[in-house]
């Protein structure tokens, strides 16, 4: 397993995301698809882990933003479209275009294109008209437990987004969060309000993960936090 952590600059502000490569000796996958025009980064980040580019399998969405989702349609052109892409049944239908991006909404954009400097707008607009819709292979529900790598348990942690999920690595006891959690000077956090639609449900979420034995984990925001990171999970599902 491999945190792709890929930094580089996106309207105006430096940002490193942490998707995630697993992989064994015949299949891999990767959690999470980075910004748009970042794909090449990520091909490399693969590569240079001694993984071929073309061993990836599926990809596995954690939510809808857009820096989640962004290099799918490349992934899936890269690799003839023989790769499937799985993500909570309550993300489904925004992925797909059948309803519009909860924040990617055109008013939200235009908001967010006229905060920036000008210099920027431009820009901004090319890499929002750009975020696409693809077709999810496979929805997935609340506890289903994936066969791949060892087992992977779906974890539905509503409230950044409606159909959020975190993955449980049972085998590793390790836990990738997506944006549920971030690392913010090296101590874990929960979800930044900001960016978060309901943040009471979200901050319910938390009290999910109680329930698994989590010795470290990768956040999207922030990348690796512990060995004994459980007990962090308990504080903050306890504020």
């Amino acid at each position: 397993m491999q945190n792709v952590a890929k930094t580089f600059m996106t309207l105006g502000t430096i940002n490193t995301i942490h998707p995630v490569l697993i992989w064994d000796d015949s299949e891999a996958t990767l959690v999470d698809a980075g910004y748009p025009g970042q794909f090449e980064q990520m091909k490399q980040a693969v590569t240079a882990a001694g993984i071929p580019f073309d061993l990836i399998r599926r990809v596995i969405i954690t939510h809808q933003d857009w820096d989640h989702i962004s290099t799918l349609p490349e992934i899936l052109s890269a690799l003839g479209g023989q790769v499937d892409i799985l993500a909570h049944v309550a993300e489904k239908p925004y992925i797909e275009g059948d309803l519009p991006y909860i924040k990617m909404n055109p008013e939200r954009i235009v908001a967010r294109i006229q905060a920036l400097p000008e210099e920027l707008r431009s820009g901004a607009a090319a890499m929002f008209a750009n975020v696409p819709n693809v077709h999810i292979t496979q929805s997935l529900v609340d506890g289903e437990k994936l066969p791949f790598h060892g087992g992977i348990e779906v974890i539905h942690t509503p409230g950044h987004t409606p159909g959020h999920i975190c993955l449980y690595l049972q085998s590793q006891r390790l836990l990738i969060a997506g944006d549920q959690l971030r690392v913010e000077n090296e101590l874990l956090v929960g979800p930044n309000e900001m960016h978060t639609l309901d943040m009471p449900t979200a901050l319910k979420s938390i009290k999910k993960l109680i329930d698994y034995d989590i010795d470290n984990v990768i956040c999207y925001h922030g990348g690796w936090n512990g060995p004994g990171a459980s007990a962090r999970i308990h504080e903050l599902a306890n504020m």
